[in-house]
């Protein structure tokens, strides 16, 4: 039986890394386009009836890997959207809570101040609502526990 909860946890840690990924994956790309292109305009050598099997090659696993590159940043922006779109329905203390413990990272001590909290205590439990509540949100009827 899947733990729903800690499912939850697990995709709203990855939603921490995510924003970093769609970065690295951003730079990816442009070092692709700036390195892949032309460095500039030869003349065309009409007396060669062919072209370089290397350099179409080499053209062919650039295109590749720049089409790779762009669906692998057009799946991340859609986690990225499908997580948040769930985190936006819950409650704003849950959604700060969660924003602040798994998005941004934040210390429990930092949270507490955050949210006007005396405790980091209150914290753990406030997070377990909030984890909960997206994990139901998040996997629907499925993530009701069982009575």
């Amino acid at each position: 039986m899947i733990n729903y909860f800690d499912a939850a946890e697990n995709t709203l840690r990855g939603r921490g890394y995510l924003d970093s990924a769609l970065k690295n994956l951003e730079r990816r790309k442009e070092r692709i386009i700036a390195h892949g292109g032309p460095s500039g305009y030869p003349s065309p050598d009409f007396s060669k009836p062919y072209a370089s099997t290397s350099a179409i090659n080499d053209t062919l696993a650039e295109c590749l890997e720049l089409a790779e590159v762009v669906r692998e940043i057009k799946a991340t922006e859609e986690k990225i959207r499908e997580i948040d779109a769930v985190i936006s329905q819950l409650g704003e203390a849950e959604r700060d809570i969660i924003r602040l413990w798994y998005v941004e990272g934040k210390s429990k001590d930092e949270i507490a101040a955050a949210v006007n909290y005396a405790s980091a205590r209150s914290i753990y439990d406030l997070r377990n609502t909030a984890v909960a509540e997206f994990a139901l949100r998040y996997f629907g009827a499925v993530a009701l526990p069982s009575v």
